[in-house]
């Protein structure tokens, strides 16, 4: 979309401001609008924000020990014009998404979006264009009494369940047509007020982009009736985890599928380089997941027996694989990552999961075997069964990233250095806490 056409349409609609969104390094977009009359200055400068802005983390405030503080002035947000959009719950709001760039015109290390960008650029260069379709899990609950209640407790997949929430669906899906955000299916997904809405596939910087778009978009419908989404990875024991399915494949200069192998001897239907593609994610996957599962309530979800990735291995159609490869077979062959939340910064999971997959394509990276049995086992028995485990705390996680060169050359060693100060610092918070779990079974001993 050019200036003129943000222009005329912002004329047409008579609004009253324009934000530019900057997405932290934890995930968390944040805007400051200014009043419509900024908007040749904000189309053509961008907006300003504090330095320090990098330094806050997902738990409220500046990490202490960060490289950015109130004293180093100021970024400049510069928007990409192909993000504006006009939400139906701010009507009178221009939006768009925009990169952090030093004073001197060039772009931040510390801009997670820039980073996602030169990994596609290095995917071009090879000759792939990357595509992904999200699939999103959350609950709808409410605030009883000081206790987190589900808004209703619908059977799995129920038909009464979709009934129920028939109303609340569509009003989603209207709102993110708003924001140019494409519904593929939505339903009731595991009890406990849970639902799933996936997106239709897209290219590139949009995945991300409209993973953005969709949180904000989800968040505040669900707020004007007086309930909370929750993208929380575990709520509580027994509620079901709420996850980030990612379903991905390369195309080449043709627009053909590079997944695609319909001779394919282990009868995937998947090409040399999707096996190597595979092999790539896995060999890092256990680094990824400090980008993918941030935080340290993500890993109460990534437990054996939970329908969610529990060690590092592929299969098809297994739900407890890291990565699962769906029975799609021809142009819509592809791989599913589930070993994502969405509490992630969706332009650091996508850059480090594209960029795994890159180097196995260029290494020739062997997936090994597809495992087939099921792995609801304890983590003993699935050592004994030769299988490597996906972290269990974000602690093992953020090792081993800060040990994993291709990630640190991806991201960037100021991104992944303050990243790490970041995400340590919300370990050593969460590590503090007692939960009464622990107090119910250990009081008196």
């Amino acid at each position: 979309m050019s200036e003129s056409d943000i222009k005329k349409i912002v004329k047409e609609k008579n609004l009253a401001f324009v934000g530019v969104t900057f997405i932290d390094l934890t995930g968390i977009p944040r805007v400051k609008p200014t009043v419509i009359e900024g908007l040749d200055s904000v189309l053509s400068k961008g907006a300003r924000t504090a330095r320090a802005s990098i330094a806050l983390n997902s738990i409220g405030g500046l990490t202490p020990g960060s490289s950015t503080d109130p004293s180093q002035g100021d970024l400049v947000v510069i928007p990409d014009l192909k993000t504006f959009v006009v939400p139906s719950y701010a009507p009178s709001t221009a939006m768009l998404i925009g990169d952090f760039h030093e004073l001197d015109g060039t772009i931040s290390p510390y801009c997670s979006r820039g980073i996602y960008q030169k990994t596609l650029s290095k995917a071009a260069e090879l000759g792939y264009q990357f595509r992904a379709g999200l699939e999103f899990e959350f609950c709808v609950v409410t605030r009883q009494d000081g206790e987190i209640v589900p808004l209703d407790n619908a059977p799995i997949f129920s038909q009464g369940g979709y009934y129920f929430h028939h109303d609340l669906l569509s009003e989603y899906s209207s709102a993110l047509a708003s924001v140019n955000v494409k519904v593929h299916k939505a339903h009731v997904e595991g009890g406990t007020g849970q639902l799933e809405i996936d997106l239709v596939s897209q290219t590139g910087l949009k995945v991300a982009d409209d993973f953005i778009y969709f949180k904000e978009t989800i968040k505040q419908i669900t707020r004007r009736h007086g309930w909370i989404a929750s993208f929380m990875p575990k709520i509580g024991a027994h509620w079901w985890g709420n996850g980030l399915h990612v379903h991905m494949n390369l195309s080449d200069s043709n627009g053909m599928n590079v997944f695609s192998d319909e001779q394919d001897k282990n009868g995937l239907g998947l090409s040399n380089k999707a096996y190597n593609f595979i092999g790539g994610v896995l060999e890092h996957v256990r680094a990824l997941c400090a980008l993918t599962a941030p935080t340290p309530n993500s890993y109460k979800r990534l437990l054996p027996g939970t329908w969610n990735a529990d060690a590092v291995f592929y299969a098809s159609g297994h739900r407890g694989a890291a990565i699962r490869v769906p029975d799609e077979r021809g142009p819509k062959a592809r791989i599913e990552c589930r070993f994502l939340d969405c509490a992630c910064n969706p332009y650091l999971a996508m850059a480090g999961i594209l960029a795994a997959g890159l180097e196995g394509i260029q290494r020739k990276c062997d997936p090994g075997q597809r495992i087939n049995y099921d792995t609801s086992m304890t983590d003993r028995e699935l050592k004994k069964r030769g299988l490597k485990l996906l972290p269990r705390s974000l602690g093992e996680a953020l090792d081993e990233l800060e040990k994993d060169q291709l990630l640190r050359q991806t991201l960037g060693e100021a991104m992944v250095e303050e990243y790490l100060k970041q995400k340590s610092f919300e370990v050593a918070q969460a590590a503090n806490q007692v939960t009464q779990w622990e107090i119910d079974h250990y009081l008196e001993l």
